[in-house]
């Protein structure tokens, strides 16, 4: 493998982060940069004897640019297990990323703290500070972090659930969503992601659910769970589910006052009469009612695909083979706690189920052939 001397995404990455991270940095800041620089120049350097075209496309595909130390790590121990050890990023050690995060202080408080923080009284907010600290934090977890695949998975949920920080509170409640809905169930159960998303005060702000009231019923966040979130837009729902849908969602909103920024059932302000959504007969439960709709949404077989073909689109091709969207399409439906691992180099594929079936029991040996069988595009 010719070592290339082009700018890399990562050194692009890398150059960003650096420059971002620059305009904030204070107090003990440049002693975390200082520390993290001598935790680097411990990573070898020159390419691993051995390496294959595989490995390397692997590594292009399920990091945000294969390093060098990446490359070792996966020539030492193997790809299987490589991919392995990413979906258990609590077990991977990242010092040099962590350290270069303490300067944000930011990204643990919660949605009040962020609020007072942002509230500058006669002077009015701060929109700026809040949001500038989370992008520059993904820059340089995507450039540093040694947990590369799941920072690729937060990336995709993160696009999946997009929620932009222009759009009232947002600009707050989205460091609260980063780390509570996204990072925290990234690698996890597919309908437990869904649940925390719409019980997002994120999301449901920039869906403007807070203003879906029994007697003025606003359709966008209804809609987009349906079409975006979940079914597609050919999973099989009509105009009048979403109608019906919206009017199952009265009542969830956000805390104004104290705790501001909490996730809240309003049930004065919820619509009581029954609801029919995909055919369903849905009775009057209050909270309930949608819980039970996520439930069903989450396992249903237009849900599956649709994921499942995102998954394969992202960390495969652009028209990823049928076989593993199915594959994956029949993990999703499984919701089993932990990612499967499909069991041949074409399916890195082991990555188009992460995070929504289960692990693999075991690895199949995989010859060449198996492993040229579906070249990833690079």
């Amino acid at each position: 493998m010719n070592d290339s001397r082009r700018l890399t995404r990562r050194d692009f990455l890398r150059l960003s982060a650096l420059t971002a991270a620059g305009a904030v940095l204070s107090g003990c800041a440049p002693a975390y940069n200082w520390l993290a620089e001598q935790a680097e120049k411990a990573v070898r350097f020159g390419l691993p004897p051995g390496e294959t075209s595989f490995d390397f496309q692997l590594l292009n595909r399920l990091t945000f640019g294969p390093r060098t130390e990446e490359r070792w790590r996966m020539a030492e121990i193997g790809w299987q297990a490589w991919v392995e050890e990413q979906l258990s990023p609590q077990g991977i050690d990242d010092p040099v990323c962590d350290l270069r995060l303490r300067s944000f202080n930011t990204l643990p408080m919660g949605a009040n703290d962020l609020y007072d923080l942002s509230d500058k009284l006669f002077d009015d907010q701060d929109r700026l500070s809040v949001p500038d600290e989370l992008r520059r934090s993904a820059l340089i977890r995507q450039a540093y972090s040694r947990r590369q695949l799941f920072e690729r998975v937060v990336e995709f949920w993160s696009d999946h659930f997009n929620i932009s920080v222009e759009k009232s509170n947002c600009f707050y409640l989205k460091t609260v969503d980063d780390r509570e809905v996204i990072r925290k169930h990234a690698l996890g159960n597919f309908g437990e992601l869904l649940s925390a998303s719409a019980h997002s005060p994120a999301m449901l702000t920039y869906l403007d659910n807070q203003a879906n009231h029994k007697d003025a019923p606003n359709e966008n966040y209804a809609r987009e769970l349906l079409e975006l979130h979940s079914l597609g837009v050919e999973g099989g729902y009509s105009q009048q589910d979403v109608m019906e849908l919206a009017r199952c969602l009265t009542g969830w909103t956000i805390k104004e006052h104290f705790w501001r920024g909490d996730f809240v059932f309003k049930k004065e302000n919820h619509d009581d009469g029954s609801k029919s959504v995909l055919g369903r007969r849905i009775q009057s439960g209050g909270q309930s009612e949608v819980e039970g709709i996520l439930e069903e949404l989450s396992i249903h077989p237009s849900s599956a695909r649709f994921i499942a073909l995102k998954l394969a689109r992202r960390f495969i091709a652009d028209n990823p083979p049928p076989g593993v969207v199915e594959s994956a399409a029949s993990c999703v439906k499984l919701r089993e706690a932990r990612p499967v691992l499909l069991s041949t180099p074409s399916s890195v594929a082991v990555s188009t189920a992460i995070c929504v079936g289960v692990r693999a029991a075991s690895w199949l040996e995989v010859s060449a052939a198996n492993s040229t069988a579906f070249r990833l595009r690079t």
